[in-house]
């Protein structure tokens, strides 16, 4: 970066050279004016508070703040003392768009100062306080993300202030007053002075105060006593113009890397972009993953979303079924993981993973903004709870299996909504078809829901216990959600909170990635990770007690018709009855929240015969079937005398207990008729 001599107006400038080892700061002072102040961003030190790094710039490096803490402050005795008319310019190119005004360079105090900055729509934002008012004037157009632009602010005595951008005016404030500086003050470079809650609210009380700050790069940043002329800037401008974009990569959400086409859970590390990764105090295995080898669409837990789970389509659209949220009385927002930014009371680990299927555990604590638990209590001290086992099998469909431990089992609390998540670039409407939702029964009544025209009501019309939802997402495969028809399902729409606009849906993005304490922030441009929600589901637990409420569902991902999703809930919610005909097992219950048979070997081993009673009511989507105590020996597969292939059609794997070692077995069979099986060594 060159620090320009400025000698046109008599200037000699003042160079803030950032090293690591803090330089001396060289004045060179003329007689005519006292020195500009030029940040010269060829190194780091001190006053780079937070992660930033150098990129290069315009000319030479240039200054990467990441958003989330970085920032500059110089302090007030090296600030150039204004006492008539000055000029504050510099480069910048954004990563995304502030969650309010955040300044390129401030130095205000309590009714004096200066500001030149960036709003929470791009737009640029010159502020000067004269004569005991403050001038503002605001650019009419945001600035594109990834592009290097050039803004300066020009404050003339007895004139009052003009705003420019890319070397052209963009508005101007009249005012006759001397400039008022806040001499006292540090100047603010990257992060607001003061703590502000975000733009853009739901509502009262859904967040707190706190930083504001740029997310980009800087460079060639500079504080000129005496007021530049329009032709000035624009040769300034000119001069610096460059001819290649910024360093600054397009963000997305996660994708997979490379690695084999298997199936099952992983821990890993999944990336984001350099900022938002860097702040993560985490090693490699901190996400996990669950990978389909016959799909394209996978499942994680990831902590940009505080872990909760989401199912990502084939072209990276993320969806999830909520979480248990509740509303404690007081309570700044609601609580809910959402809230947990650093996955303080959220953790994820792997139960089982083999062929056959992948169990991963999801433990966490409904938060408030700010961390604060929900209902903690009084003799105790021990808050809600929450366990998720989420059992997933190769053929893309998985049980929800929910676990709300709480003083109070009865508060109103949600337990399902479905949410669509967008990466950077991306709005709902990219995400979503405008018939967002099909409703349906497992007798295969259904309705669509649109949003295209208008949104629709909160109590749409639907079919008898409606337990079948599936989100048109803009992808092949689609995600969807089952509740049992015992359970005496049904579902509203999520229909409050909608700029239209901005989008036919929803839209907010105080999540996921985002660390802010924010309970509900309107999305105003697509700039950051954000999501959109769609429905709630309602049913029935499946089991509860004092302290403890038990919810099951179906979740997946299948590119099927109605008819296929009905036949599979009918297969969860009456499945079909189970019969062993051979001595040395019992059992062979089927249990929902595993989606599978349940067997237990008695004696010594033995081959397995069966029968399974499937028909049009109680059908067969694939049969899963745990046999207790079977040991560590492999395991064959014959149906209707067929013996199925191990690979595509059969899947074996193990589960260690203290007590023994299970046998888990997933066939690939499809039948409304009745099954005659045999399970025996290889």
């Amino acid at each position: 970066m060159r620090a320009s001599p400025l000698d046109r107006v008599g200037f000699a400038a003042l160079l803030i050279a950032c090293a690591f080892v803090g330089p001396e700061l060289i004045a060179v002072a003329s007689d005519a004016a006292p020195p500009a102040l030029v940040l010269d961003f060829t190194s780091l030190d001190g006053r780079v508070r937070g992660n930033g790094w150098l990129v290069p710039g315009v000319s030479g490096q240039a200054l990467q703040l990441d958003g989330i803490a970085a920032h500059v402050l110089v302090p007030a005795d090296s600030v150039p003392r204004l006492t008539g008319s000055f000029t504050v310019e510099g480069w910048v190119a954004l990563g995304a768009y502030p969650f309010n005004d955040a300044p390129i360079l401030q130095q205000n105090g309590a009714a004096a100062g200066f500001f030149l900055g960036i709003g929470d729509r791009g737009q640029v934002r010159f502020d000067v306080t004269a004569g005991g008012e403050r001038l503002n004037v605001v650019s009419a157009s945001r600035l594109a993300l990834r592009q290097w632009t050039h803004v300066a602010g020009v404050f003339e005595e007895g004139r009052g202030i003009t705003l420019y951008v890319n070397g052209e005016s963009a508005g101007a404030a009249q005012g006759t007053g001397a400039f008022e500086q806040a001499a006292g003050s540090d100047l603010w470079i990257g992060r607001n002075a003061d703590e502000m809650e975000q733009t853009g609210s739901v509502g009262a009380r859904r967040q707190q105060p706190t930083r504001i700050l740029l997310d980009g790069i800087l460079d060639e940043l500079k504080v000129t006593p005496g007021a530049l002329s329009g032709a000035d800037i624009a040769t300034a401008y000119a001069r610096l113009r460059p001819t290649t974009p910024p360093p600054l990569e397009a963000r997305s959400l996660p994708t997979l890397p490379p690695g084999p086409n298997t199936f099952g859970a992983v821990y890993t590390r999944l990336r984001y972009y350099k900022g938002w990764d860097d702040v993560w105090r985490v090693g490699d295995q901190a996400d996990v993953v669950v990978r389909f080898d016959q799909a394209p669409y996978w499942f994680t837990f990831w902590r940009g979303t505080s872990y909760i789970p989401h199912w990502v389509t084939e072209n990276g659209i993320w969806y999830d079924n909520e979480f248990t949220e509740t509303f404690p009385p007081g309570m700044v927002g609601s609580a809910e993981p959402m809230s947990d930014k650093q996955c303080r009371f959220s953790q994820v680990r792997i139960l089982e993973s083999s062929e056959a299927r992948a169990v991963v555990h999801w433990r966490y604590a409904p938060l408030g903004v700010g961390y604060l638990p929900a209902y903690p209590d009084p003799l105790t001290d021990w808050a809600d709870w929450t366990d998720e086992i989420h059992t997933i099998y190769p053929d893309g469909v998985g049980v929800r299996k929910i676990v709300v431990h709480s003083s109070k089992p009865d508060a109103d609390r949600e337990w399902h909504e479905g949410i669509v998540v967008m990466g950077p670039g991306m709005t709902p409407n990219d995400a979503i078809e405008p018939t967002g939702v099909l409703l349906a029964n497992s007798r295969g009544d259904a309705v669509n829901i649109s949003w295209e025209k208008t949104t629709p009501p909160h109590d749409p019309q639907q079919p008898s216990h409606a337990g079948i939802q599936r989100i048109n997402t803009r992808s092949r495969f689609k995600p969807f959600a089952i509740a049992r028809w015992q359970d005496d399902p049904r579902f509203d729409v999520y229909s409050g909170e909608v700029r239209r606009d901005v989008s036919i849906y929803p839209w907010w993005n105080h999540w996921p990635t985002a660390f802010e304490p924010s309970n509900g922030r309107y999305a105003l441009a697509a700039d950051r990770a954000s999501h959109s929600s769609l429905t709630h589901m309602y049913w029935k637990p499946m089991a509860r007690a004092a302290d403890t409420v038990v919810k099951i569902h179906l979740e997946g991902m299948s590119d099927a018709g109605v008819p296929e999703l009905a036949s599979l809930a009918r297969s969860w919610e009456n499945p079909a009855r189970l019969t062993i005909d051979a001595a040395g097992f019992s059992g062979g219950e089927y249990d929902p929240s595993e989606r599978a048979w349940i067997i237990e070997r008695t004696a010594a081993k033995s081959s397995l015969a069966f029968a399974v009673a499937a028909s049009p009511e109680s059908p067969v989507e694939n049969l899963a079937i745990i046999v207790k105590g079977w040991g560590e020996g492999d395991a064959s597969l014959e149906a209707d005398g067929r013996r199925l292939r191990r690979g595509r059609d059969l899947r074996i794997g193990h589960r260690q207990r203290l007590e023994a070692i299970d046998l888990v077995v997933f066939a690939t069979i499809h039948s409304t008729s009745p099954i005659r099986l045999v399970l025996g060594e290889p």
